[in-house]
């Protein structure tokens, strides 16, 4: 380690054999730590967490415009995040206001705000290399690809109807993305200009190419995926489903479902208990592929999942809303954040058991994982 790198860990309180230590994994450079990029959408904000440490090291304004917009349910100024691969900046899908924004990480400066003219930008995902972007204008039934370096538009596809959740293979050529199908409880505004294209079946998973843009399948699926992951080797899909308490295994090869799992209820909830017909809203499987963690979101539990069989390992008691989950790099830790209770439980998945519970900004949403160079970390602090 050199004198120079040395001398930042000390002055970012870090320590040369604490928290870099504690956060890396294989092959993961000494000089960047683990940080959970936390979109709080009410407070428009997102927070960076040390994973090491368990504390905020900083937060960055996504709304500094103060920018309003409203929308059915709660404010929603922070939907989703990514981070560049250089872990220097951050790009944020700001729900009502209908758009995607890019920030320097170090500075919390607006580096440039891309208007998608629709009523809620939702969940998003960078290509591998970083230049671009696609995010989901869920109630246009489109998929924008934006150019990272510039935001400029670059496409779009046309989807089922209201596109969700996102991802791109690992190869960096392939484009997924599912739709919920119209929902009562986030209908489309009646000032909306009217729809032009024709989009696909409600429950559909589009694949398209992500240089072209073109369409090569459209599954339709028999009911709505709401969060879902890959498998490593990307041949299956795990789910959790609108309006059920369950998560599925989904063979990409056959197109069916092979496995189910139903989860617990906590007693007294009712669908009026449910957020947009999802009770459950989170998944997170470790890079082994062994482990799924799931945001029970109506019954304020955190389950932890056999991938392999899909058999209940166990629940966690977490706080009021837990609405996403992700898992740490070395696949100790499962992060849930609690949308309710504006906070972020982190679950030991070895011991199964909650360790923390670190204050969010109110509404927290969405997590990105990512690791931020020291010198990012540092710059991050010393604007507290």
């Amino acid at each position: 380690m050199t004198r120079v790198l040395a001398a930042l860990l000390i002055l970012s309180g870090i320590g040369a054999h604490g928290l870099l230590l504690e956060a890396a994994t294989p092959g993961a450079s000494d000089s960047s730590v683990e940080i959970a990029v936390v979109a709080n959408a009410e407070a428009a904000t997102v927070a960076l967490v040390d994973i090491s440490s368990r504390s905020i090291l900083g937060v960055i304004d996504v709304n500094p415009a103060r920018t309003r917009a409203e929308g059915p349910g709660k404010p929603n100024f922070a939907q989703d995040t990514d981070v560049s691969p250089d872990g220097r900046t951050l790009y944020v899908s700001r729900g009502y206001l209908g758009d995607v924004a890019a920030f320097d990480i170090a500075t919390g400066r607006l580096l440039w705000q891309r208007s998608l003219n629709t009523g809620r930008a939702d969940h998003m995902t960078l290509t591998p290399d970083g230049r671009s972007l696609f995010v989901s204008a869920m109630l246009d039934n489109r998929v924008y690809k934006i150019t990272t370096a510039t935001g400029e538009i670059a496409g779009h596809l046309v989807t089922g109807v209201y596109p969700h959740d996102v991802k791109v293979s690992k190869d960096g050529r392939q484009l997924f993305n599912s739709s919920l199908g119209p929902l009562a409880g986030m209908p489309r505004s009646a000032s909306s200009p009217p729809l032009t294209e024709t989009p696909g079946f409600p429950f559909q998973l589009t694949i398209a190419d992500v240089d072209t843009l073109a369409i090569s399948d459209r599954i339709r699926l028999d009911t709505a995926f709401r969060p879902w992951q890959f498998s490593p080797d990307e041949r299956r899909a795990y789910a959790q489903l609108s309006n059920q308490n369950a998560v599925v295994s989904y063979d990409m090869a056959t197109r069916k479902v092979d496995r189910r799992l139903d989860l617990p209820v906590k007693p007294g909830v009712t669908v009026a208990d449910w957020d947009f017909e999802a009770p459950h809203h989170g998944l997170a499987l470790t890079a082994d592929g062994r482990t799924l963690c799931l945001a029970g979101r109506a019954s304020d539990y955190a389950a932890l999942v056999d991938a392999r069989d899909l058999s209940l390992i166990a629940t966690v008691p977490v706080g009021d809303g837990p609405g996403w989950s992700e898992v740490t790099d070395d696949g100790r830790f499962c992060l849930v954040t609690n949308t309710r209770a504006h906070d972020l439980s982190i679950i030991a998945i070895a011991s199964r058991s909650e360790v923390a519970r670190v204050p969010m900004g109110k509404g927290p949403k969405h997590i990105t994982m990512a690791r931020l160079p020291t010198d990012v970390v540092v710059a991050v602090k010393a604007r507290r």
